[in-house]
């Protein structure tokens, strides 16, 4: 409804998901106008933001507008209303609007769309909150934006610069409506700051590299909805009622193939290609269920920086935007997700923040500051440290071995120590010390009779000894102490004429009074020694003379290795190519080591060029052109694979790196020549991997395909690379797996040859 728009406090950056209303799609009677004085217009910029934010956030008041512009006034009812059916009285409308809230004069025929002025301005608010939460630069700066299919209102370029020093570039494919929008530019004095690119349909959207555009920091448009003039009229007959405002739209712009959801997908096509050359891609839809297609196209590409938000106009009419980044930053939530949570959260990007705390900017902050320091640490913060954390305190710089030994005991003490007083004060009960079991206590001489005993039991207890031999031989040498010895099937040998006597002595030292059962069955099983399971396993130390002998194997073999990655990388290959510009140009045979770079091998084909003039029947100037061009204006393409400049081939030659179609990229061996691996094994690497003469027919890839490898103008591959066969080639990712690639052109269509 009118006037039921929550404000956005003036501190906010402008928001845009429901900014205004749209009088356009109200009916004939329209709700009550109310009286919004009409305040002076402020200069461009930052400062004027919380003037463009509070414009349509009520109906404007008709009569107000008639006394201020005559023009409107010879359309508006005696009762105060407009007949929104009247397409001259809407037409009216925008021109009142556009010149009392903004300083901007519009002409535009009546064969083409006249752009409600709220809903643009929603969206242009929204684009500068978009723009001004991504940024490290404050609100408010410079920036170039491309509107494309602007319309013969141009009526984007038109706000944006009404209200940020912004600049534009418009484009349109219909001429006629291009010579009303340089005329609107003409009237409102806006040459310098919005230019235009008439462009054909099969033109690319993003027109990066056309006339000196190097560099775009936002694209917006508004699409056409429909995808055929029957789907319009299908759609028009399926609605309960005629639409309330008049339609004065041409088919140009009123329909596409593939309708809005086939135009933004062919911008983020492109917007893959292109990446982050565009800060934000943006476009406004119409329907719902696009939305919805898009947001699930961005989560199949793996783009996760988008915004989505809702434009509402009046009771019926609504609006979409949807925006996506390559770049790290994220929007602020209420930019990134204008939509309500509870319906469209399926589509709403990750949340980025949370509301933890409001203060009321009529309160002191001192207070609460306090309170936060207050607050005691959370339960969830570990309270103890590690045993590697409290030897890191407690240990600085170098120390020996038997220091490091001691102080390692203590904190493995102090841990348990803290363990058992933890555990003592959960259950109430009280756990002995092991470290003290064995300490005699002089203070208490007073014991019990029945302790004394006690330990005299103990003192008397046999010693089992454990033997794991066949021997029997072995002297007692312990006293009355109990032999077990095991054989080799892991039962007790108790053949020997003491085995008896052996048993009963066992069973009384390890008795302790405690439990009868246990008796019994130490009687007919024998003494059982359990294994002490706080002791870990201790390694076998090395002596000082194993660990040298190891390393100094270790260096060896290191060496070794060395010696034969260098006699690899030493090692001449021949690399066949060609000069692509279109066409396979013949260029030649380079000679390499495996262990060059690629810009090595675009430098010996840039003096190949040169010799052999290429492109001298297209410039007569070729071979001086060839002369004086950079390696950095050269690409190496090996079969659809752009190697990057930094690259050494030596890299794809050991990893055996695949390509699409899971051949390799470069395909040579990865073996040292046979004198070179000799020289390797003696005691010196010198004149490893030298051609010694090597004719360049006999070398390895002398006689490979020449076309697999171009050498391409980087100038040229920025110009076609739309174009096949270069907007299938991509630059190396040693990360992406190619050999489960499938091949697809900038349409998202797979080639039938893609396997």
């Amino acid at each position: 409804m009118w006037g039921k728009k929550r404000k956005a406090p003036d501190e906010a950056v402008g928001v845009g998901a429901r900014a205004g209303s749209e009088f356009h799609a109200g009916s004939n009677a329209g709700p009550p106008p109310t009286n919004r004085p009409r305040i002076g217009r402020p200069s461009p910029g930052l400062s004027a933001d919380g003037y463009f934010r509070r414009l349509y956030e009520s109906e404007p008041d008709f009569r107000q507008l008639a006394k201020q512009d005559p023009r409107f006034a010879a359309f508006l009812q005696e009762n105060g209303q407009l007949d929104f059916s009247d397409p001259a009285a809407t037409m009216q409308l925008t021109k009142t609007l556009l010149e009392l809230d903004f300083g901007l004069k519009l002409n535009v025929p009546a064969d083409r769309l006249c752009p409600p002025v709220p809903n643009r301005h929603n969206y242009i608010l929204w684009l500068k909150g978009l723009m001004d939460t991504t940024s490290y630069d404050q609100p408010g700066r410079e920036l170039c934006g491309l509107d494309i299919g602007t319309g013969a209102s141009c009526i984007y370029p038109l706000l944006g610069t009404a209200q940020r020093p912004w600049s534009f570039v418009a484009t349109d494919i219909d001429s006629r409506s291009l010579s009303y929008a340089r005329e609107n530019i003409q009237l409102n004095g806006m040459e310098d700051r919005i230019r235009f690119l008439e462009r054909r349909p099969d033109d690319p959207l993003l027109p990066l590299g056309d006339q000196g555009i190097q560099a775009i920091d936002f694209v917006m448009m508004n699409p056409p909805f429909y995808t055929s003039e029957e789907d319009m009229l299908s759609s028009a007959s399926k609605k309960s009622r005629p639409p309330m405002s008049a339609c004065t739209g041409a088919p140009v712009e009123m329909v596409c193939e593939g309708g809005e959801v086939a135009h933004v997908g062919r911008l983020l096509d492109e917007s893959l290609v292109v990446r982050d050359r565009v800060q934000w891609y943006t476009s406004m839809l119409g329907k719902l269920t696009s939305l919805e297609t898009l947001v699930e196209r961005l989560h199949e590409n793996g783009v996760d920086n988008y915004a989505v938000t809702e434009f509402v106009q009046g009771n019926k009419t609504r609006r979409w935007a949807l925006g996506w980044s390559f770049g790290p930053m994220r929007p602020a939530e209420h930019v990134a997700r204008g939509m309500k949570l509870n319906l469209w959260k399926k589509i709403l990007p990750l949340a980025v923040e949370t509301e933890v705390l409001r203060i009321p900017v009529d309160k002191p902050v001192d207070p609460v500051i306090a309170r936060i320091q207050e607050t005691p640490a959370s339960r969830f913060t570990p309270q103890n440290k590690t045993t590697h954390e409290r030897l890191s305190t407690n240990t600085v710089g170098l120390v020996a071995l038997s220091d490091f030994r001691k102080r390692r005991a203590e904190v493995l003490e102090q841990q348990e120590r803290e363990a058992r007083e933890a555990l003592s004060t959960r259950t109430g009960t009280s756990t002995p010390d092991r470290s003290l079991t064995a300490t005699p206590n002089n203070a208490s001489a007073d014991n019990s009779e029945a302790e004394r005993q006690k330990k005299k039991k103990k003192a008397k207890r046999a010693k089992a000894l454990v033997s794991f031999g066949d021997d029997e031989d072995e002297a007692d040498e312990d006293g009355p102490g109990v032999k077990v010895t095991v054989g080799k099937k892991g039962k007790p040998d108790n053949a020997d004429q003491g085995g008896n006597d052996n048993s009963e002595a066992a069973t009384a030292a390890a008795g302790d009074e405690d439990n009868k059962d246990t008796k019994d069955k130490s009687k007919n099983t024998g003494a059982k020694v359990a294994a002490n399971t706080s002791v870990g396993i201790v390694p076998r130390a090395l002596t000082k003379a194993a660990l040298r002998r190891e390393a100094a194997e270790r260096e060896a073999l290191r060496k070794e290795f060395l010696l034969l990655q260098t006699a690899v990388k030493a090692t001449e290959i021949a690399i066949p190519f060609v000069f692509y510009d279109g066409t396979n140009i013949p260029g030649g045979v380079v000679r390499v080591k495996k262990g060059d770079f690629a810009w090595l091998v675009l430098d010996k084909g840039r003096k190949v060029g040169a010799q052999l003039a290429v492109g001298a029947d297209k410039n007569v100037n070729a071979r001086r052109d060839w002369a004086r061009v950079s390696v950095d204006d050269l690409l190496l393409v090996r079969g659809t694979i752009i190697v990057p400049h930094h690259y050494e081939l030596y890299f794809f030659i050991i990893n055996k790196t695949l390509g699409p179609g899971n051949k390799l990229l470069f395909d040579y061996s990865t073996e040292a020549p046979p004198a070179a691996a000799a020289g390797a094994a003696g005691p010196s690497a010198a004149g490893l991997g030298r051609s010694g003469g090597t004719s360049l027919a006999a070398l390895e890839g002398a006689n490979d395909d020449p076309s697999f490898t171009k050498v391409v103008d980087r100038r040229w591959y920025q110009r076609n690379k739309h174009i096949y066969p270069a907007n299938v080639w991509q630059e190396f990712d040693p990360d992406k797996d190619y050999s489960k690639e499938i091949r697809r052109d900038p349409g998202g269509n797979a080639f039938f040859f893609s396997k």
